[in-house]
């Protein structure tokens, strides 16, 4: 277990590495000279070149990359260009939204889709079945952004229980902040439910035909113990398959949502960073995105060596 878990976090910071490596030439490809955005047209020569030096834009590109790897790995992230301050300190607060938004979205669509995609499964062609079926289809055919203006229409406007936008930030208190996120992670979260309890029902309907289960059955084990105590388990693989790709559609999501709920949080961030052309805080909120789904499925590869112990050996 200790080799499977020691080569899946060798492979993760080498794509971690690579994807450092092709956002950071990416952006620096793109025309344009950050220190003529920042002083204007009006500026002298010879304070834009002070400023590249300043900001380090005159040393090699190889040296560049290198120093914003190194300083990334420390906490460093050098200096926005827009609101000249270390990119750290705009990052922080912005995360401490996103996580938390991910992972109670992440909860609703597991609360969610399990249930239903095991009560498909159990009620194969009868009413549960179909309604499960029509919920699902309609999850995948509205996006989530048209589920956020609907929520807002529903349970701020209509209902006025909870407030339409912003963040009434930590010192409000867990409740607040809960509150605050809930709306929007229910419009993140229901797309994909509905594409992990398809993705369930399909799974457990496959292990309801092997012959375990028969064999569980005739011991004397009712279908509903049978379903949650051996067939969901087994069933589970594919499902934390598609929980890990979805969290990557969850967090491009976000950056939608996050506006559409005017959260500050990193969608809202990165869109601002790219209107502003922000070229620092885009590399750095770009890989921090892209290391947190590196991280998941990371975690993803973990609970398949938990739930089926065979794969550890590849």
């Amino acid at each position: 277990m200790l080799f499977f878990i020691l080569q899946r976090l060798i492979t993760l910071i080498a794509t971690l590495f690579f994807t450092a490596l092709v956002a950071f030439f990416l952006l620096e490809v793109i025309p344009g000279d950050p220190a003529l955005d920042m002083l204007g047209t009006e500026a002298r020569e010879d304070t834009l070149a002070a400023l590249r030096t300043q900001l380090g834009l005159d040393a090699p590109l190889w040296l560049r990359f290198f120093e914003w790897i190194a300083g990334f790995a420390t906490g460093d992230l050098g200096m926005s260009y827009r609101y000249r301050v270390p990119v750290s300190e705009l990052i922080w607060e912005p995360i401490l939204i996103t996580l938390p938004l991910g992972l109670i979205a992440i909860v609703i669509t597991i609360v969610i889709a399990l249930p239903m995609g095991a009560l498909a499964a159990r009620y194969r062609g009868k009413a549960p079945d179909v309604i499960v079926t029509f919920f699902t289809q309609l999850g995948l055919a509205i996006p989530n952004f048209w589920f956020a203006v609907l929520l807002i229409l529903i349970f701020s406007v209509t209902l006025g229980w909870f407030a339409a936008g912003g963040f009434p930030g930590w010192d409000a208190g867990p409740g607040a902040v809960i509150k605050a996120l809930l709306l929007p992670a229910l419009s993140l979260a229901l797309p994909q439910a509905a594409i992990i309890a398809r993705v369930t029902r399909s799974s457990v309907l496959e292990i309801l035909d092997q012959d375990f289960v028969r064999t569980a059955r005739a011991k004397g084990l009712t279908r509903s113990s049978t379903l949650w105590k051996h067939v969901l388990r087994n069933a589970m693989i594919p499902v934390v398959t598609v929980m890990g790709t979805q969290f990557t559609f969850m967090l491009a999501g976000s950056i939608i949502v996050e506006n559409v709920f005017y959260l500050p949080g990193l969608g809202r961030l990165i869109f601002q960073a790219i209107t502003q052309r922000d070229l620092v805080v885009i590399k750095n909120v770009v890989v921090l995105i892209a290391a947190l789904i590196m991280i998941m499925n990371f975690l993803v590869d973990i609970s398949y060596a938990i739930l089926n112990p065979r794969l550890r050996q590849r």
